[in-house]
């Protein structure tokens, strides 16, 4: 008897390592190179223990080993898409900065990348990097593994994917263009502005090099230009987070069923 419980223990460990894995390497940061696999899987294991007293449900454990196979997957793809939906508010912050350097005339200035193993944009770097911070200040790691703990109440470890989940899922992550707009959108504005100011000098004063003052003169605006954009965009992120955070809550109940 004793042996029975410790293997169906066991098995409810694995589903429950599952789900958990699934955030655990793609949610944001801890998805990077910059915390090594062991560490991953160490986090992965410990929560998973914190978890398994606290679960009740019905698992497949004498099912087929193939259903087996195929739920332990729906649970890890379950929680990755958690952690992709929770990318997308700091892809946003980079496709915003990335806009912003273009405005400000730093195309072609990129840096290297550690994350990606590629060349960024350098604003997009310092964006993604300002996002990244806001993310731990707001305890965004807590929340989303305790969105995945509680996950296990709503959602049950034998569950089927919505027909129209997928649909849902894509529309969400084309939210990364539409936010990125809306964070890059006042210092655009505010940029197409000088240089039309500029193109209105050149032909009241010919004499001016425009050429040579505008292109000093717009990195120096847009440096200071986004400095104020930064501190408009940390009210944005909290906003943007938590409302990002009811989504996942409400919407993966109806997704996964």
């Amino acid at each position: 008897m004793e042996l029975e419980n410790l293997t169906y223990q066991l098995w409810v460990y694995f589903f429950i390592f599952a789900r958990v894995a699934g955030i655990t390497f793609f949610i944001p940061f801890f998805s990077t190179t910059f915390v090594p696999v062991h560490i991953k899987v160490f986090i992965t294991l410990f929560i998973s223990y914190l978890v398994l007293f606290e679960v009740n449900g019905t698992f497949p454990i004498n099912s087929s080993p193939l259903v087996i196979i195929f739920y332990l997957l729906m649970n890890f793809v379950f929680g990755s898409s958690v952690g992709l939906i929770a990318n997308i508010l700091f892809y946003a912050f980079q496709f915003a900065g990335e806009t912003i350097g273009i405005q400000m005339g730093f195309a072609m200035a990129n840096v290297f990348d550690p994350v990606t193993s590629d060349e960024i944009s350098l604003i997009s770097e310092l964006s993604f990097l300002f996002s990244m911070l806001l993310f731990f200040i707001f305890k965004g790691p807590l929340i989303l593994y305790s969105i995945i703990i509680d996950s296990f109440n709503k959602v049950p470890v034998v569950f089927t994917l919505a027909p129209d989940g997928f649909m849902v899922f894509s529309q969400k992550l084309f939210d990364v263009f539409t936010i990125g707009l809306q964070l890059s959108m006042p210092f655009i504005a505010f940029m197409i502005l000088l240089k039309v100011a500029l193109g209105i000098v050149s032909r009241l004063i010919p004499q001016v090099n425009v050429f040579m003052v505008g292109i000093p003169l717009e990195i120096l605006v847009g440096f200071l230009l986004f400095l104020g954009v930064i501190l408009i965009w940390e009210d944005q992120f909290t906003t943007l987070f938590f409302q990002l955070i009811e989504w996942i809550k409400n919407s993966m109940i109806l997704l996964f069923q």
